[in-house]
């Protein structure tokens, strides 16, 4: 049996109706900031396909409600449908609270996802599973004009728009999260911005003249040098004393700045 549910951050009496002998149950749209295990329990008395689907569509809004808190969207609207087997009829009442989990490894919880329910009881030990088919609805970062490979993001490039999800891709909520970055591919006018396709532009590029930190046993000095290739940060480069003339390695810290060891 399929039940069809829709959830937002507003919260609002639930509805039960009966539509051609399938029970479609629309209820609450969640409140933002609720949080929870990822696999909680529920007391059952009597067991169906109906109350075993209520009982893990509880479960998966309040996973989504913890994920939103942790990941800060905002004003997001989730959508799913969840598939009990008819064999959730025949099961024995569990005396014990059901256990749900997931069985599937997905960082955003969207798409085909499998749940498994399981009575602990050791008088009445069984475990059932269950498909949960989700997409969910928020603003993303996106792209307001096309990008090239190697370009650095301002600002004014992005933009917030809602969008639905319904696979497997990474996002960003907030625009400052993504200015300032570099493309590695080209991105499209009204793409999603994939934090995949982005990464730090370099603190220092190649010829630059540099700040080198050299220490040692609590002693520090500084010198200058030539940066011999582009660096990022953390990221250890080659640098040339102008000092000594000599080529060292060194560790980018900053905007033309690296450290090293005497």
């Amino acid at each position: 049996m399929i039940y069809k549910y829709s959830r937002k951050t507003n919260f609002r009496l639930s509805e039960t109706t009966q539509n051609k002998g399938k029970q479609a149950i629309s209820s609450l749209f969640l409140l933002l900031g609720m949080t929870t295990p990822l696999a909680v329990s529920a007391q059952v008395e009597t067991l169906s396909e109906q109350r075993l689907g209520q009982y893990i569509g509880r479960d998966f809004e309040q996973e989504i409600a913890s994920q939103a808190q942790l990941q800060h969207w905002k004003n997001y609207k989730l959508d799913y449908k969840i598939w009990v087997p008819g064999a959730a009829n025949h099961l024995p009442v569990c005396p014990s609270e059901l256990v749900i989990t997931g069985r599937d490894n997905h960082t955003l919880p969207v798409g085909n996802l499998k749940r498994s329910v399981s009575c602990p009881s050791v008088d009445s030990a069984w475990r059932i599973s269950v498909t949960i088919k989700s997409a969910i609805t928020l603003p993303v970062v996106v792209a307001k004009v096309s990008m090239g490979r190697g370009e650095v993001v301002p600002v004014a490039n992005l933009k917030l728009e809602s969008r639905t999800l319904t696979r497997q891709e990474d996002f960003y909520t907030n625009l400052t999260d993504a200015t300032g970055l570099e493309t590695t591919r080209r991105i499209r006018a009204g793409q999603i911005v994939n934090p995949n396709n982005l990464s730090a532009p370099p603190l220092i590029e190649k010829g630059n003249e540099v700040v080198i930190v050299a220490s040692k046993a609590g002693f520090t000095a500084t010198t200058k040098g030539v940066a011999l290739e582009d660096g990022k940060k953390n990221q250890q480069i080659d640098v040339r004393n102008s000092a000594s003339d000599k080529v060292i390695k060194a560790v980018v810290t900053g905007r033309n700045r690296v450290h090293t060891q005497f």
